[in-house]
């Protein structure tokens, strides 16, 4: 007859193997929350240079000389483009999160 048993591994492989996959866990989460920040920085950029907050602000009232600087049109330009960077850096991670999803869930 076939032995039944069921033995349960070591302690030290079954909470070894728990902290990897809570590692992974955490990665996974991380890295979603890298590419949810990146966008979210990215469009928070890409819009605040164009509203009347950028020059009429507190800071400006308090320190006027700064108001050339801020309203300056190539500032502006600046600040899209960080913004534009931002998204790109979003849309890059995306495209390599199927790789690392895969990685991690197919390890397990």
């Amino acid at each position: 007859m076939l032995d039944r048993t069921i033995t349960p591994p070591p302690a030290n492989e079954s909470a070894e193997g728990g902290d990897r996959r809570h590692a992974r866990n955490i990665e996974y989460v991380w890295k979603v929350f890298c590419i949810l920040y990146s966008f979210d920085i990215g469009l928070f950029l890409l819009y605040l240079p164009w509203q009347s907050f950028w020059e009429n602000n507190y800071l400006l009232y308090l320190y006027p000389q700064l108001r050339p600087v801020i309203a300056n049109p190539f500032l502006k330009g600046f600040v899209l483009v960080l913004g534009i960077a931002d998204i790109m850096i979003g849309i890059y991670e995306v495209a390599h999160f199927k790789d690392l999803s895969k990685k991690i869930f197919l390890s397990r």
